[in-house]
């Protein structure tokens, strides 16, 4: 199946502290013709102003990822996780059977730009999980994250 949605074509979402573009239905943005493909539910391109956060919330049964473009976003999670997730670098977080975090632009000065996507897993209520890593990229398409952590990717169900 093919699927292009040019960035011109998505929707999109300004809070001041938060700029979003959604290539799928997502929070207030609703098209009922962009739900997802498949498991994809999810791809935000967002920027977020510097020392601006993501309060502390809560997902279930949903892989998280996320790839930061420019700056370093600080994570907190339920689990006792607190990490710093810096330019380059991939976070990916299993929500399983629940989750809380909370999201934060570590720059007091200095605007964070990720994308945030999320998967609905392939199994249900697992034990909530979380990683993290910088991984090399090609000059070709570099998988991130995958079903089975091949070529390096980080491993999601």
């Amino acid at each position: 199946m093919d699927y292009i949605r040019r960035a011109e074509d998505r929707g999109k979402t300004n809070f001041g502290w938060l700029d979003s573009r959604h290539t799928f239905s997502f929070g207030q943005y609703y098209e009922p013709q962009h739900i997802g493909i498949s498991a994809l539910r999810v791809i935000n391109d967002d920027t977020v102003i510097g020392g601006a956060d993501f309060d502390t919330h809560g997902h279930r049964d949903m892989e998280i990822i996320s790839y930061i473009l420019e700056g370093s976003i600080e994570h907190k999670d339920s689990m006792g996780n607190q990490f710093t997730v810096t330019q380059g670098e991939v976070q990916r977080m299993s929500a399983g059977s629940g989750i809380l975090h909370s999201e934060f632009n570590h720059s007091p000065t200095k605007s964070l730009h990720f994308l945030q996507i999320l998967i609905q897993p392939n199994v249900r209520a697992i034990k909530p999980s979380y990683e993290q890593a910088k991984i090399k990229q090609s000059d070709t398409l570099t998988p991130l994250v995958t079903p089975n952590g091949r070529d390096g990717s980080q491993m999601m169900h």
